[in-house]
């Protein structure tokens, strides 16, 4: 019988690495969005921002939603109401917000970067 072919695997090698090991200013975090309460005009969800002290979360919210409460960041908002920047402020990596729906239960989309 044969026993098939044979030969050795080389593992791929990695290149060395080289430059600074901290990110970049511009660098990259994760913001993880996780549902919270429900109520029959709105939800809460909160924000878990991992990679960075030092973050800047976007949440962008779906029309005709809006925002009536928010803990644990500091907070701005665009013109339109409809996109919330976040910011650090002393309370840790997780903040959260309240979403009146106007009908539409969609999470809100959420980018994130190091300030």
């Amino acid at each position: 019988q044969s026993s098939g072919g044979g030969g050795t695997t080389t593992p791929p090698t990695t290149p060395p690495t080289t430059g600074p090991t901290t990110p970049p200013a511009g660098g990259t975090c994760t913001a993880t969005y996780a549902e919270g309460q429900k109520w029959t005009d709105r939800f809460n969800g909160q924000v878990t921002v991992t990679g960075a002290g030092n973050w800047v979360v976007t949440v962008t919210l779906r029309s005709p939603q809006r925002v009536t409460a928010t803990w644990n960041a500091q907070t701005s908002w665009d013109s339109t109401g409809l996109v919330m920047t976040a910011r650090p402020n002393g309370s840790g990596n997780v903040f959260g917000f309240t979403v009146q729906h106007g009908g539409n239960w969609a999470w809100p989309s959420l980018s994130c970067r190091t300030a």
